[in-house]
């Protein structure tokens, strides 16, 4: 029996699949367990496989598109480029999405799950660049009256309020929207007394948010949100703190983080 310690000597192993291989320190290859034992190095390449898949072509595209980018736009004059410098956080992995999912209640859109899992956790994008995982959790998720409550990016005064996606709930955000359906939302919500009465001013603030996340860094009065349940799962929108009527882009996640590329490798390539 060969006892490993940390995956990076994994590599200093032939490749016998009758090799016995007890492995420690499993933070690194995303299990649960601290201590389990595998026999052979084909089952350590499937943790592998699963846990980092091969490049989609969404993911290829997006990777170049980045580096030409990066590449024309080197003094980064783009708006927010700066940052982010058109680079990405290194990857998460699919086993960390799906937790983050279960923790959620929520089901990411698939090129979403494929941009953090083979393109990056955070980093280039639009504006300010695209929110990791953590950032996710700070961001569309916060402690309250000493107990942890889920998402919905709500800004409430000075906190950001949030609740785990209701599936026993109608989605606000769909292909069934109207301002006026919007606007007599918001006047229900206005008659409540957020200090009076904060559980019901949250619970109605939750309607309206339902089912989305903000995935982008903004100082912009819209900030981009995912629309993760409904009828436009995977599609892109812009929400307002102040409760402005949502506009529809269009887009799906693809096409949106997609089309920033384009856009500034179009603008300087003029130049």
């Amino acid at each position: 029996m060969s006892e490993i310690l940390g995956l990076d000597k994994i590599i200093k192993i032939s490749d016998n699949t009758d090799l016995d291989v007890n492995i420690t320190g499993l933070d690194m290859i995303r299990s649960e367990a601290e201590g389990i034992s595998i026999t052979g190095l084909d089952s350590i390449r499937s943790i592998f496989t699963n846990d980092f898949p091969k490049l989609s072509t969404f993911a290829m595209e997006l990777l170049e598109l980045a580096s030409r980018a990066r590449e024309l736009d080197s003094e980064f004059r783009q708006y927010g480029s700066e940052r982010h410098r058109y680079e990405f956080a290194p990857v998460a992995t699919l086993s960390q999405v799906r937790d983050f999912e279960a923790r959620h209640s929520i089901t990411l859109p698939r090129s979403y799950v494929e941009f953090l899992t083979q393109v990056g956790n955070g980093g280039a994008g639009p504006d300010f660049g695209m929110f990791s995982l953590e950032q996710l959790e700070l961001r569309n998720f916060c402690a309250h009256s000493n107990r942890s409550i889920a998402y919905s990016m709500v800004r409430c005064e000075e906190d950001f309020y949030s609740f785990s996606f209701s599936s026993d709930k109608p989605m606000m955000l769909d292909s069934a929207l109207t301002p006026a359906k919007w606007d007599s939302a918001c006047l229900a919500l206005s008659e409540i007394s957020p200090g009076e009465r904060p559980t019901d001013y949250e619970e109605r603030r939750r309607e309206l948010y339902n089912g989305v996340i903000q995935i982008a860094d903004t100082d912009s009065s819209f900030c981009p949100v995912l629309i993760c349940a409904g009828d436009m799962q995977g599609e892109i929108s812009e929400f307002s703190h102040d409760l402005d009527m949502p506009r529809y882009l269009g887009r799906t996640f693809e096409d949106w983080i997609i089309g920033y590329f384009e856009d500034v490798i179009s603008r300087f390539a003029r130049k």
